[in-house]
């Protein structure tokens, strides 16, 4: 296992989607604070509400998808992931060394969007702003914001190994990236009134909704219960099917 993890993280390493994705991130997080500062409402914003902008769509969740498309699919192309399997090593393990990778490499880009955006906070709002509260709204914030997006990876690998194919992999990510928050949306108006939403159970929906303080137990534990639910159904199924489907 150890072996396989190490091979995969070696392809992360040497992955060029990987550099190009965390610079796009990068890049959009500076562009966001520009046009924040040109239209003279910086002032007006927090520094957890700055923070809170850079998950305040489907951005990062349409990044991951690209990156993990990327990454999980190229394989198929290049006729890697049938000479890894034809080593002997066991389906399970192989995907799962796959994911652990993939799920690191989501975790240094939402890193570098954060980073980004606390330069950006430092350049435009002043290291005073930097409170001891702050911190720990962000290390909060951050944390369930992480455990939200690697739980969706899971789900972007499962996707990709469905596809395996990188129009149909990048483009089926995208789309669960996008059409189950309006989906939820949609439906969230037919339980109006019932205390009912079921986009407080979609990954991406409750990301864009995550409070940027007063965070209560229960919400976090919540979180994590449906981050933690999401990301054993995806592994599951995706470990069930690379284990099954032959490789060609």
């Amino acid at each position: 296992m150890m072996g396989l993890f190490r091979a995969e993280i070696y392809k992360l390493v040497r992955n060029k989607a990987l550099y190009i994705c965390i610079a796009v991130t990068i890049g959009v997080v500076i562009l966001m604070y520009l046009m924040l500062a040109s239209a003279g409402v910086m002032a007006e914003n927090s520094l957890m509400e700055l923070a809170g902008q850079i998950f305040s769509g489907d951005f990062i969740p349409c990044i991951l998808a690209i990156f993990v498309s990327i990454f999980v699919i190229e394989e198929y192309g290049s006729g890697m992931m049938k000479n890894v399997a034809g080593k002997g090593a066991e389906r399970w393990k192989i995907f799962l060394a796959k994911l652990m990778v993939a799920e690191l490499a989501s975790v240094l880009l939402i890193l570098a969007g954060i980073g980004a955006g606390l330069f950006g906070g430092w350049i435009w709002k002043g290291s005073s702003s930097f409170t001891g509260e702050f911190w720990q709204n962000l290390l909060i914030y951050a944390g369930l914001q992480i455990l939200m997006e690697m739980a969706l990876v899971a789900v972007y690998v499962l996707g990709s190994d469905l596809c395996r194919n990188y129009a149909a992999g990048i483009s089926l990510g995208i789309a669960i990236s996008f059409f189950p928050l309006v989906l939820a949306e949609v439906l969230d108006m037919k339980f109006q009134g019932k205390g009912f939403a079921l986009s407080d159970y979609w990954l991406v929906t409750r990301s864009i909704n995550c409070p940027y303080e007063g965070f209560t137990k229960e919400y976090v534990l919540k979180t994590i219960l449906i981050a933690g639910l999401w990301f054993v159904l995806a592994s599951g199924a995706g470990i069930r099917h690379f284990s099954r489907r032959d490789i060609n």
